[in-house]
């Protein structure tokens, strides 16, 4: 299978995840596959992967040891290589989820710690009080309704003929 170089833009998304945009189509480009599996380089750093599809596009997650060693933050524009390869045994028996990109090491990928900006949203988070109590059906059922307002009411117009 042939390489594939490109130039891309390192994108923030929601819930401080980092991702770049794939501008093209790896079932057309190589072969067709449920999931497509591949290593290459982002700006000289080794990385292993998954190239992930949502909202009609492709694009890859890069993990925060992945874009510190390749030096990368969300607005940098980053020069992409890459080439599919076959996934190893916990990759292909694992269900599919997010497409994750890693530094390349051979080692089973580790379970991404929370990010500063997660730890921080978190922490802003109202907690529910724990001595709330809620109301019961029985009770709900038994308040009584607001009183609801009657519209004014219309006035008649009689046309003489």
């Amino acid at each position: 299978m042939r390489q594939e170089k490109f130039a891309t833009a390192v994108e923030a998304g929601h819930k401080g995840l980092v991702y770049i945009r794939i501008p093209f189509d790896p079932s057309v480009t190589w072969d067709v596959r449920t999931r497509h599996f591949v290593r290459g380089r982002l700006n000289g750093c080794s990385f292993e992967g998954e190239i992930g599809f949502r909202r009609r596009k492709f694009y890859m997650l890069l993990d925060e040891e992945l874009q510190r060693a390749a030096k990368l933050s969300p607005g940098d524009t980053v020069e992409a290589a890459m080439e599919p390869r076959e996934p190893g045994e916990e990759e292909s028996s694992s269900k599919p989820g997010l497409a994750w990109g890693r530094l390349a090491s051979g080692a089973a990928p580790r379970p991404r710690a929370k990010s500063a900006t997660r730890a921080v949203t978190a922490a802003k988070k109202p907690v529910r009080a724990a001595t709330k109590k809620k109301a019961t059906r029985k009770e709900a059922q038994s308040a009584p309704a607001p009183a609801r307002k009657k519209p004014p009411a219309r006035k008649r117009v009689v046309k003489k003929t």
